[in-house]
């Protein structure tokens, strides 16, 4: 055997305790050393808990750091190297970013094993032994021509950057319309797409959820042939998820397209990555260490030289941000385009019963004009039937006794129920005044449709809602009444379209409220026809206002100005910190600790306020402070982790850290 082959493997294992974030060496036994590769899975002991994890080589050397015994490798799990340098790199970035883990990156980044579709995909890589010799620039088979697309919606030169460019960082605006059943806007990325495909590229296309992946899926198949298509997304069984990551592993360029996780997609020549619509929700990731995917992408360009674009009608405050730094080269339409939208209100006297009705008449008359030609749109803000209820006397929040959740009634005739754990609350009395009397304090989706079915008699009603799995209907008139983000796509575009519930999404009380409403009302209107008519029902909002002069930049710019005199997100980053009243008060003395982070810093503690059990502080920060801080609290986190007493048998004592760190959290102001 030759004395140049590894001794000592570092592996990353799948732990999510900070103390073992790092990599460790292990002895390579004699057996395994012709077979072990970077990228493989493999079984190791851990002595201080004497069991065994899995992890993933990510260094092969001929000797080790460590001075002392190294434990050994116990199995080769896989000879699959299903851990690309690329993805080890960037989960090690994210970790160190949010303060997390690498493994908890990882489990996001790889999906589980499948042993038999593992097994198949070997043996055809054994099969095909030049798989990993193919050439970059294989040209692939190609439909319509991209760039024709691309050219009459950007202009020559843009298009050039978005199909060839090198390591371009692009903000585009979307064009709005649907062309055959597809929304316009995610034509434009799929012809982006094809191009770089075409010159020998990989290109991640990230989408906020199935809906967006069909359509996506379907604009791809203009373009490209299916065999350079991946799709990759967590509502596919384990399975065929496992396989679609595998396919990414293959040398042959092609499109890797789904829902947040696809920006960890080990997609092979990586040339671009293209975000659609990064403000939405559904991007947010819900599992430490809780990067979004446009942080992850963000740092994904960066570390690889990718082209990376953000498009949507309604630009993020991020993306907004990064425009104004010139970080993001903003990309403008050749020829403006904008739905024609109406106010359904305005159009009335002010103060006429009219004009203030859930559905004005100026929108019931647009709604049946437009029902001649094709189908209509209403959005609402909820699903359910009547998912807000209040006491008909005083008006207080009708809530669950079980659970404090909002009450509603899911369906006709139904006694009232809880929204979080379904208990029924048919005996309910209100605790301020007394009255067993309930009120709507707003309508879903299915009530409206129950109203409009009773108005349009014989007219087809379509509900639209989280729960649906419609994603496109055909041009044959009906009334659809859907959420926001759960419109169906027309084969033509919707004939009219209503803008429901307005004011009601404007007064959540949430910092992103109007930006959140002012996307979906811009999604929801992009879907229609140009001859077609968009009624917003409301009052006259700087949110309205935007919509209909379809300045939506504009608005994100003027809104990033005012958090920026308020120290608010994304003009500033925010950090939770999270446990009980000592570990909170131990990770704000590490913190003061560090010099960069002394008094003076742009830096604002904002706590300790008490929370159920221990306490919270939020800590508000300039983005030149995120590495010393999360470097800050990722070692308090393993300092905490690893004082605990151990837990001695037949005695007390013993506990865990409840200590938890999160960066960027939504929903905190």
């Amino acid at each position: 055997m030759s004395d140049d082959l590894p001794r000592v493997a570092r592996v990353v294992v799948a732990s999510p305790l900070p103390q073992l974030d790092r990599e460790l060496e292990y002895e390579i036994p004699v057996e395994l050393r012709e077979r072990i590769g970077v990228g493989m899975r493999v079984a190791v002991p851990l002595r201080t808990s004497n069991r065994q994890l899995q992890g993933f080589v990510v260094a092969l050397e001929r000797a080790a750091e460590y001075g002392g015994k190294l434990a050994t490798i116990t199995e080769l799990v896989s000879t699959a190297r299903v851990l690309t340098p690329e993805i080890a790199g960037l989960a090690r970035a994210v970790a160190d970013r949010q303060a997390g883990c690498a493994a908890d990156v990882l489990r996001l980044a790889i999906p589980a094993r499948s042993v038999r579709v593992e097994q198949r995909w070997l043996e055809a890589q054994a099969a095909r032994p030049d798989a990993r010799d193919q050439s970059a620039s294989a040209v692939a088979s190609v439909l319509d021509d991209p760039e024709a697309t691309l050219v009459p919606m950007y202009g020559p030169d843009a298009a050039a950057l978005l199909a060839r460019g090198s390591a371009a960082r692009l903000a585009i605006d979307a064009p709005v319309g649907v062309d055959a059943g597809v929304p316009r806007s995610l034509l434009a990325l799929s012809a982006a797409a094809a191009a770089r495909v075409r010159a020998g590229e990989s290109v991640i296309l990230a989408v906020p959820d199935y809906r967006d992946v069909e359509l996506a899926l379907k604009a791809l198949g203009r373009f490209l042939e299916t065999s350079r298509i991946r799709r990759l997304d967590t509502r596919a069984k384990p399975a065929d998820r496992y396989a679609a990551f595998l396919a990414c592993l293959d040398d042959t360029p092609g499109v890797v397209v789904g829902t947040r996780s696809v920006i960890y997609a080990p997609a092979s020549h990586l040339g671009a990555v293209l975000v659609w619509d990064d403000g939405d929700e559904s991007f947010i990731e819900q599992l430490a260490p809780y990067a979004s995917t446009r942080d992850v992408a963000l740092l994904r360009a960066e570390r690889e030289s990718l082209t990376l674009v953000f498009a949507a009608h309604t630009p993020s405050l991020e993306v907004a941000r990064l425009v104004g730094m010139h970080w993001l080269t903003p990309v403008p339409l050749v020829r403006p385009e904008a739905p024609k939208i109406i106010s359904g209100s305005q159009a009335l006297a002010e103060e006429t019963p009219a004009a203030h009705a859930r559905i004005p008449a100026l929108a019931w008359q647009e709604a049946r004009r437009a029902l001649e030609h094709g189908p209509v749109l209403l959005q609402v803000v909820r699903a359910g039937y009547i998912p807000s209820l209040s006491c008909a006397r005083c008006r207080t929040p009708a809530r669950c006794s079980v659970c404090g959740g909002a009450l509603e009634f899911a369906r006709p005739s139904a006694p009232p129920s809880c929204r979080v754990c379904d208990a029924l609350h048919p005996e309910w009395q209100c605790p301020e005044c007394g009255d067993k009397r309930l009120r709507n304090t707003s309508l879903g989706a299915e009530r409206t449709a129950e109203e409009l079915g009773r108005a349009f008699p014989g007219t087809r009603v379509v509900v639209a809602d989280g729960a649906s799995e419609t994603v496109s209907i055909d041009d044959r008139p009906c009334l659809v009444v859907a959420t926001r983000g759960a419109e169906p796509v027309p084969t033509s575009g919707y004939a009219g379209i209503v803008l429901l519930d307005t004011e009601r999404s404007l007064a959540q009380e949430r910092l992103d409220a109007s930006v959140d409403a002012l996307r979906g009302w811009s999604n929801a209107a992009a879907l229609a026809h140009p001859s077609a008519k968009v009624v917003i029902v409301g009052g006259e909002t700087p949110a309205a206002h935007a919509l209909r002069t379809w300045q939506q930049p504009e608005y994100a710019t003027r809104e990033l100005s005012e958090r920026r005199e308020l120290h608010f997100p994304p003009a500033v980053r925010v950090v939770a910190l999270t446990g009980t009243d000592e570990e909170v008060r131990r990770a704000l003395s590490t913190i003061e600790a560090v010099p960069e982070l002394q008094p003076g810093a742009a830096l604002q503690v904002l706590g300790p306020t008490p929370q159920e059990v221990g306490s919270r502080v939020v800590i508000k920060f300039g983005y030149a402070l995120g590495t010393p801080l999360a470097k800050a609290l990722k070692s308090e986190l393993v300092r905490s982790a690893t004082s605990r007493r151990p837990r001695v048998a037949g005695r007390g004592g013993g506990h865990a850290s409840t200590l938890r760190v999160r960066f960027d959290p939504p929903g905190i102001f």
